[in-house]
């Protein structure tokens, strides 16, 4: 199942997608606050040491001072004397530039007891201000460390420093890491990869068995279709997807093969019937051969009806051979008014002798590429299918203006109810049985217009009179 399996992985590859983009952002958020607090650290140690410079001593007011300024960093300094200065302990001081420690490494104990505080109240209570009355107050009117801190987070995230040596001693600043909510970030990631799963997931099976119920009844229709059932159709009439649009392109495929097997059918019954003529006077002209004291006559009776025959046939090969563009080898430049003209000498006689006239009027002749017998064949066909069918004292005419081929006769037409299968191999109308001719003269024309991807167009007047047959050749 298809579009099931689809489903999944599409589902599974939208978790795996979240996932890895969840951790994507957790690294670039984690990296742009490393970089923030970085900056922070280096404009707040630049700013003290150069207060420091100025005053030219450490300030024992530092001891009392805010561990932590309006942007979040606190310093502490460690002087020549060995006295630190600050709630951090010494080994904090051994760090030259940026480093990471964690907050046992860098705090003297009573700052840490006061952090914990802190963080036990943020706990408790993000919103919620500390009582004036509360610990922290209390040891910061005492003299004792008061911290100001400006983030929420976890009591176990590292610390970020920046050291480096002011006047005779030592500079630290430091900052609250960002290691913590980090952790906190993907952790939110997973749970939400989790919860989205299973929804995922079951819209995901909704959509595959939706599309493979669709699916199923497309194949079980071709399978109808298969066995025989042409007339079945699968698409609906609104077409929303890929899906509708298979189902569409599959009813045009069996409209086609509906045609085909219909023209197929056509055509054999149409041989069955114009070969059984030839046929029974061939097995008429066999059986009296024996009898009759002339037989000479009944054997060249016989070979020209098997001289039809072949003919016939050859034809039929011929507009297959044409179908499959197997002659496209001998195509050269020809130029159309030389073969209309030439075409026109050949049957300008043939046409008086009928009690017709055959006309011609050239503009313009292009030259086009293309195999020359085969077009003088098309034109040939075409007249004589004028001259057969038009009728005593017709009028034909030839016309050529640039690649466009025309040919004309005001005899009786094609009814309507026949004009759809003129150009069908061996197709001949009711009135044209007795005449001769296999039906096969337009056919051949369809197949030589198709061969140079020429537009071929039957027209017909408004009193149903006359035939109209215009060809227009691609010009390269």
């Amino acid at each position: 199942m298809s579009a099931l399996r689809q489903a999944i992985a599409l589902s599974l590859a939208f978790l795996v997608l979240l996932t890895l983009g969840g951790l994507l952002l957790d690294d670039v958020i984690t990296e742009e606050f490393r970089a923030e607090t970085e900056e922070a650290l280096r404009e707040e140690y630049q700013r003290i040491s150069d207060r420091l410079t100025r005053e030219g001593r450490f300030p024992e007011e530092i001891v009392t001072a805010e561990v932590f300024s309006d942007s979040g960093v606190g310093y502490a300094v460690l002087r020549a004397d060995g006295k630190v200065l600050g709630p951090v302990l010494r080994g904090a001081f051994d760090s030259q530039g940026f480093d990471i420690l964690e907050a046992e490494a860098l705090f003297q104990p009573k700052a840490l007891e006061t952090l914990d505080r802190i963080f036990d109240l943020i706990d408790e209570d993000d919103e919620e201000e500390p009582s004036d009355s509360g610990p922290a107050a209390e040891e910061a009117a005492a003299g004792q460390l008061a911290f100001d801190v400006a983030f929420e987070s976890e009591a176990d995230l590292g610390w970020r420093i920046y050291s480096g040596a002011v006047l005779d001693g030592h500079l630290v600043v430091y900052a609250p890491g960002v290691s913590a909510f980090g952790s906190d970030l993907t952790s939110v990631i997973l749970v939400f990869v989790v919860i989205l799963s299973l929804p995922a997931l079951i819209i995901g099976l909704i959509f595959g068995i939706r599309a493979q119920r669709r699916l199923n009844r497309i194949g079980a229709g071709f399978d109808r279709i298969a066995d025989g059932e042409l007339d079945l159709r699968l698409a609906p009439k609104v077409i929303r997807d890929d899906i509708d649009e298979l189902a569409a392109r599959i009813d045009g495929a069996t409209e086609r093969l509906q045609a085909s097997i219909r023209q197929m059918s056509d055509f054999s019954a149409n041989i069955a019937h114009d070969l059984r003529t030839p046929l029974t006077r061939l097995r008429l002209h066999l059986d009296q051969a024996d009898e009759a004291e002339d037989q000479t006559a009944h054997r060249e009776a016989a070979i020209a009806q098997m001289d039809d025959i072949i003919a016939i046939f050859g034809a039929i090969q011929r507009i297959a051979r044409m179908q499959s563009q197997g002659r496209r080898d001998g195509f050269a430049a020809v130029d159309l008014g030389v073969v209309v003209e030439q075409v026109h000498e050949i049957y300008e006689a043939v046409a008086q002798d009928a009690g017709q006239s055959l006309s011609c009027r050239i503009t313009n002749a292009a030259t086009i590429h293309a195999d020359r017998s085969l077009i003088m064949q098309l034109l040939a066909n075409l007249i004589e299918n004028a001259i057969r069918h038009a009728g005593e004292g017709a009028r034909i005419a030839i016309g050529l203006s640039g690649s466009r081929l025309v040919v004309t006769d005001d005899g009786p037409g094609i009814p309507e109810a026949e004009r759809g299968r003129v150009l069908d191999p061996l197709y001949r109308l009711d009135r044209s049985r007795n005449t001769a001719g296999a039906g096969l003269g337009l056919a051949m024309v369809k197949a030589i217009a198709e061969l140079h991807e020429a537009e071929l167009a039957l027209m017909y007047s408004a009193d149903e009179r006359g035939l109209r047959i215009e060809v227009r050749f691609p010009q390269p």
